[in-house]
């Protein structure tokens, strides 16, 4: 087992969604910087995306909706404890970010006129831009990181973070999880982005890896923030998501609402008057479970064969096209039943609340040479696109950042404490 140094401007800790963007932003920003993605996967397929995804969620589209509308929505959502600083801020950089995306090569559903379809499922404007075609995103990402000559190192398991004397990022270490080599990387800023922490609890299964959010997505990235100093917030509004029951996925009924589908009680009635999450809609989720009318269900049954066919199309092929297998090997369709739901374990993930590492609307953290993108970052109700748009932020500001200081000073101590620590329980008999 080697201790193996190495060097960068930057560094990005977590290949998935806002980290590609990130290190592709910096690239963009100055050429010149030496770029690293840590992955403790692989890169081209790895995090939340890994199997692609079925739509944008949260996508502000002119003529659809205002970055104004989407604020008040999501402060609305969040029962007003909200930063509006930083859900305008990517509100107002959803749209010019869709249409990089769609540059890149990422195919969203349009309409016989070209213009993006949006359908409606929030009370105030239209967010939903369906991507039918979601499975090839992660391939599209990997090309752009490969482009910008961003450098990538598979396998890393980053543990915690370098701190200088004066309390700034000074880079991050790690163990190879298949060599058990120790990795010590010295950066002058480092962008968070390994996802949700969602292994707090084990789901109803007790499957240990049959959360709702990717099993590997265990909160790594707010410890290291923890233990440098940074602040977290809002971890009292945690994520709880209404599932298909023992399946491991989203009902989503936000994706089948525009196509008319909806969550029921058990005679059939709809309860929920807005599909989209908040605390309002688990609250009646969970107070029609508690008062009788249970169980909850997805109702597709009401809708022509077509439709169900889009529908299937969509939730069958991206993000997680196990679906329609456990659909298949239950004997369930969704033509002749409604489809029985449940409620998940708990979860930190700002994508579907607002807890995580505190971030501006810059995404910078309260600690200097610290920034945060995506699921593991504050800013409420981020989703998929949030994440490429705080990736970006973080990317250009970070970029900015690094060109105007030295490599901070490495504290030995620190590095062969944290060795210790990482290898301590193979100095074990049994046991961890």
């Amino acid at each position: 087992m080697n201790t193996i140094e190495t060097e960068y401007d930057l560094v990005i800790v977590g290949g998935g969604t806002g980290g590609p963007m990130a290190a592709v932003k910096a690239k963009e920003k100055n050429p010149k910087l030496r770029v690293l993605v840590l992955d403790k996967a692989n890169v081209k397929r790895s995090g939340a995306i890994s199997m692609g995804m079925d739509g944008l969620n949260n996508a502000v589209i002119p003529g659809h909706a205002t970055p104004e509308q989407y604020t008040k929505e999501i402060t609305v959502a969040n029962d007003g404890i909200v930063d509006q600083k930083g859900v305008y801020a990517y509100a107002a950089n959803s749209f010019p970010m869709i249409e990089e995306l769609d540059r890149w090569g990422i195919k969203f559903e349009k309409d016989e006129t070209g213009d993006y379809s949006v359908r409606k499922v929030h009370h105030l404007g239209s967010y939903v831009l369906p991507m039918p075609e979601g499975h090839h995103m992660k391939r599209v990402l990997y090309r752009q990181l490969k482009r910008a000559r961003v450098e990538i190192t598979n396998r890393v398991v980053a543990t915690r973070l370098l701190t200088g004397p004066d309390g700034a990022v000074a880079g991050v270490m790690g163990f190879d999880c298949r060599t058990a080599d120790f990795h010590v990387i010295k950066a002058k800023a480092v962008v968070i982005c390994t996802g949700a922490a969602g292994r707090l609890g084990l789901p109803a299964s007790g499957y240990m890896f049959g959360t709702y959010e990717n099993p590997t997505n265990c909160g790594e990235g707010h410890v290291m923030a923890y233990h440098a100093g940074a602040e977290l917030t809002n971890l009292e509004c945690f994520q709880i998501n209404p599932l298909i029951k023992d399946y491991n996925g989203p009902a989503c009924a936000y994706v089948t609402g525009p196509f008319g589908g909806y969550t029921s009680n058990n005679a059939g009635q709809r309860f929920i008057e807005c599909d989209y999450w908040s605390g309002q809609m688990m609250m009646e989720f969970f107070n029609e479970l508690e008062g009788g009318r249970g169980p909850v269900f997805l109702k597709l049954d009401h809708l022509a064969e077509e439709t169900i066919s889009e529908i299937e199309h969509i939730l069958h092929t991206n993000e997680r096209p196990s679906r329609g297998r456990f659909h298949e090997g239950r004997g369930t369709d969704y033509r002749k039943q409604m489809i029985e739901m449940h409620i998940s374990e708990i979860g930190f993930c700002s994508g579907h609340s607002a807890s995580g590492i505190w971030t501006n609307e810059r995404g910078e953290c309260s600690i200097p040479g610290l920034y945060a993108a995506g699921d593991c970052a504050s800013i409420p109700h981020n989703y998929m696109l949030g994440a490429f748009v705080y990736g970006k932020f973080c990317g250009e500001n970070a970029a900015d950042y690094v060109s105007g200081i030295s490599q901070p000073a490495i504290d030995a101590g620190q590095v062969e404490k944290e060795k210790a620590r990482v290898y301590a329980p193979l100095g074990k008999t049994e046991g961890l």
